[in-house]
Parts: structure tokens; C-alpha cells; sequence
């Protein structure tokens, strides 16, 4: 059986070195310093996974991984590096889907459990079958609001109108309660709703329907926040605040199409594979609203 192959992309040859150590055993290894090197295998050469660091004199890896996804969309996309850079992360989620974000110094086995996972994925990528075609919708999808601003809301409503039905929920146990109801397409959220953080929503919600979607709208520079929900929530957009509608509109049609596509296609839904909650606090209370997600829907579902 052929091994799968690993793109490795960063300036450093000394990295590259002590990669390849890493990973030689179990893949095909191709390396370079060269962004447009890495573009060229990846548009020639069946590639698994692409690694790339983010600062690099001929490009960045947040803009190689965005091209990455146009020329081989069934590639899996990681960005390692070491700098916390707010305006990269977002460029991550937003231009280049990455499958996780991961920072410098690593750990050896966490990296190699990362790739494996996305080779695995990626494997099963490129072996399915295109559908035949999009089911037709039994109900319009259901768009979320986790947000107390009103101009989110009425953005949204202009936006799409009728096409879906919009709910705003003004605290989490209402946005528990519609989440029980049936299933969300999209759900746009500002971090902060009231007095509770969001991240453990977000991160619950796409482990309790991995195919729902995730509009992040915030005015904070988190950067830890921000690459904990990539790797824990595969939030699907990351969009600052104050909004600007014509970029909301884009987003918006975008993750509808994908959680439509995640319907009909199982190795699409595979690619947005959530990492473990890292915080033991934030786990407990995953936890927790999991298992009161799981009540409500009990009850939704019980016959009269």
C-alpha cells in the first residue's frame, strides 16, 4: 500500500529537518522553502496534507493555504508556527479553512497524531465518489442568532429573508432550547451573549451536530481564543465587528452551501473533525450543556 503523501512548507531548513524526522516512516515526504515550489507539487502531485509554516519572505502560509484549497481542495491544510498573529489566524479560518492551527515549540506526538488524522481524512477525500446531486430540502434551513445586537439580526434578515428561518436567541438556555428543537444550518454568534462566553457553545454545538455552521462576529483580537475555536469548533468564519454587510452576505451564502454539501457528503463532514477541549474547565461545561442538550431534545421528540 502507498504511503500518503506530506507537503512540508517553511523557510527553515532546520525545520523541515526536524519534521521529516517526524514523519518519514509512515509517509511520502515532499519538501521546500518556496511557497510557489509547494503550489506547483500540489497542483502535479496527489498531496494528503500540507504543513506550512505562516511567516515566509515569498508568501504566507495563511495565503499559501488559501491557494492550497483552490487547487487541491481535497488536501488537508495545517498552519505551524510559532507567533501568535491575530490578523493570520483569522486569514486561517476565513481564506484557508486550515483542518487545525498549531504553534511552535510542538509536541512531537501531538503533531503526529494531528497529521495522521488528516491523512486519514484526506485519504477518504480523495476516494469519494462526487455526488450525484444536492438533495432536495425538506424544510428551509434554520439560521441562529446568538447575539443581543440588533443590527446582526437585522443584517441577517435582509440578507436572506425568507429563504431561511431566523431565530435570535438573547441568552445560551434559549439558544439551547431552538438547538433541541431541529437542526441548524447556521448559527452566527458574538462571543460574549450577556454574562456568558460562547466558546464552550460553539465548541458544543459541533459535537452535538457536526453539521452545523459557525459565523463568529466579534470586535475582540483573541488570538488563543480565536485558534481555540478553529482547532475545537472548526468555526467556519471569523468576522469583525462593526459588520459590513456585503461580507456577511458572502459568508453567509458560503456556509449554507457547505452545511447543504456536509448533508449529502460524508467525507466533508469528516474534514470538519473537531480537536479535544483542551481546558478542563471549558470540557466540564461542555460536558454540561451537552448533556442538557441532550434532555431538551428528549423532550422535543417525546410523544404527546
Amino acid at each position: 500500500m502507498s504511503k500518503p503523501t506530506l507537503l512540508l512548507v517553511d523557510d527553515e531548513e532546520r525545520i523541515l529537518r526536524s519534521l521529516r524526522m517526524l514523519f518519514f516512516m509512515d509517509y511520502s515526504i515532499r519538501m521546500t522553502t518556496d511557497a510557489n515550489e509547494a503550489i506547483r507539487i500540489l497542483r502535479e502531485e496527489r498531496v494528503h496534507v500540507i504543513v506550512s509554516d505562516q511567516r515566509m519572505p515569498v508568501m504566507q502560509g495563511s495565503e499559501l493555504l488559501r491557494i492550497a484549497r483552490e487547487v487541491s481542495p481535497h488536501t488537508m491544510r495545517i498552519l505551524l508556527t510559532g507567533y501568535s498573529d491575530f490578523a493570520a489566524s483569522v486569514a486561517s479560518v476565513n481564506e484557508g479553512e486550515v483542518f487545525r492551527y498549531l504553534l511552535k515549540p510542538w509536541v512531537g506526538s501531538d503533531v503526529k497524531e494531528t497529521v495522521a488524522e488528516a491523512a486519514a481524512i484526506a485519504e477518504a477525500s480523495f476516494a469519494a465518489e462526487p455526488p450525484a446531486g444536492q438533495p432536495a430540502a425538506s424544510a428551509k434551513p434554520r439560521v441562529l442568532i446568538m447575539d443581543q445586537d440588533e443590527d446582526t439580526l437585522q443584517a441577517v434578515r435582509d440578507i436572506l429573508q425568507d429563504r431561511c428561518d431566523i431565530i435570535q436567541a438573547v441568552d445560551v438556555q434559549h439558544a439551547l432550547e431552538v438547538l433541541a428543537q431541529q437542526d441548524v444550518a447556521v448559527v452566527v454568534a458574538d462571543l460574549q451573549l450577556g454574562h456568558d462566553n460562547v466558546s464552550s457553545v460553539l465548541k458544543t454545538i459541533k459535537r452535538f451536530n457536526p453539521r452545523t455552521q459557525s459565523i463568529v462576529v466579534s470586535s475582540l483580537n483573541d488570538t488563543g481564543r480565536l485558534v481555540d475555536l478553529i482547532n475545537q469548533a472548526q468555526i467556519a468564519r471569523y468576522l469583525p465587528k462593526p459588520l459590513l454587510k456585503s461580507l456577511l452576505a458572502r459568508n453567509l451564502d458560503y456556509v449554507l452551501e457547505r452545511f447543504h454539501a456536509s448533508c449529502s457528503r460524508p467525507a466533508m463532514l469528516q474534514r470538519q473533525a473537531v480537536a479535544p477541549i483542551s481546558n478542563p474547565e471549558e470540557q466540564r461545561a461542555s460536558e454540561s450543556l451537552m448533556a442538557m442538550l441532550g434532555r431538551l431534545r428528549t423532550k422535543v421528540i417525546k410523544p404527546a
